[in-house]
């Protein structure tokens, strides 16, 4: 686990999680997950806030967890996923424990969009048609952005799904400490100037539209 990077907020946010990650079967942790310091912040939101309709960019161990707190409370999760294999995984485990109701997972593979920086790709509009037509929580954990020369690949997802965001909703961003996140949140804050991103010490960036 200490390889992950993980720190002291990131073990105690492991106990927090206890009920959750004990609620079903192995999970398979890796350096990509969410770590459980932001995993417990999004949890905490939908648990104070009330957030019923979550989108997740990326799938993973937070698609289970997040699958199980929704089956808990009444929700729903959405997660769109472009590596095949990778989303056979995590389909596995939601039908293993029962959660294809609470968390929904699409396949769709990264392709050329308008709208993506550096020459990147992303989701394809057949994935996104069948997102939600109003979000809570958008989650951004993908597609991956730490590659040289392509490391801004999440921008389109404000432009592309902000209209979809209703009143209330917020916008996560992980991995908001790395350069090429941070220079999408600049532009965010550019493009956007009615939405505020804070960056957190989990290592996340949560926005909200200013009232």
């Amino acid at each position: 686990m200490a390889g992950y990077g993980w720190d002291d907020a990131d073990r105690d946010a492991l106990e927090t999680l206890r009920p959750l990650l004990d609620a079903g079967g192995y999970l398979p942790w890796s350096e990509w997950a969410l770590r459980p310091a932001a995993l417990a912040a999004v949890c905490n939101e939908i648990v104070v806030a009330g957030r019923r309709e979550v989108v997740e960019l990326g799938s993973g161990v937070s698609t289970v967890v997040l699958g199980r707190l929704l089956g808990q409370r009444g929700g729903r999760l959405t997660s769109v996923e472009h590596d095949q294999a990778w989303a056979g995984v995590v389909r596995g485990l939601l039908e293993s424990e029962g959660l294809t109701e609470p968390a929904r997972l699409i396949e769709g593979p990264l392709e050329p969009r308008p709208l993506a920086l550096d020459g990147a790709r992303w989701y394809p509009e057949s994935a996104l048609a069948e997102l939600p037509a109003e979000i809570d929580l958008l989650l951004v954990d993908g597609p991956p952005g730490n590659e040289e020369g392509i490391e801004r690949s999440r921008h389109p997802a404000l432009p592309v799904l902000g209209e979809r965001l209703g009143p209330g909703a917020i916008v996560v961003l992980d991995d908001a400490k790395r350069p090429g996140e941070q220079a999408i949140l600049e532009r965010w804050s550019m493009e956007y100037p009615d939405w505020a991103f804070t960056t957190r010490d989990e290592g996340i960036a949560i926005g909200v539209r200013a009232a």
